[in-house]
């Protein structure tokens, strides 16, 4: 596993409390000193911003209907941090309009070690 230096953020909006908490795990195996933070709707994601400074990586489930998205994609971009679109299911491969990297479903820990050593990179 690659290790970054721990002074690194990482946001992670997703609904699913389990994979999320999955996904911070892996995150905190690439990172051991990495601060996450997670949030299940766009809007608290946005809210969560505020405690992290230095945000590398935000690995965000695709609600690009939610009312909040454009702020939250523009505050992300902002922060000079990596996207990370998660699709809805498997069978979705989103058009994101947007510089995303996208960690297809169902992953593993390998891709998304992957994936973050890439938006890292």
């Amino acid at each position: 596993m690659t290790e970054r230096p721990g002074d690194a953020g990482y946001l992670i909006v997703l609904k699913h409390l389990v994979v999320a908490a999955d996904l911070a795990e892996i995150i905190r195996d690439f990172d051991a000193a990495a601060r996450v933070e997670t949030a299940r709707t766009v809007a608290e994601g946005l809210a969560r911003l505020d405690g992290l400074s230095g945000l590398a990586v935000a690995l965000l489930g695709d609600d690009r209907d939610a009312p909040a998205w454009p702020q939250l994609v523009a505050a992300i971009e902002a922060r000079g941090a990596r996207i990370v679109l998660i699709p809805r299911d498997e069978h979705e491969r989103p058009e994101p309009g947007h510089d995303f990297l996208i960690l297809d479903r169902p992953f593993t820990t390998e891709m998304v070690l992957a994936l973050l050593d890439g938006a890292r990179g």
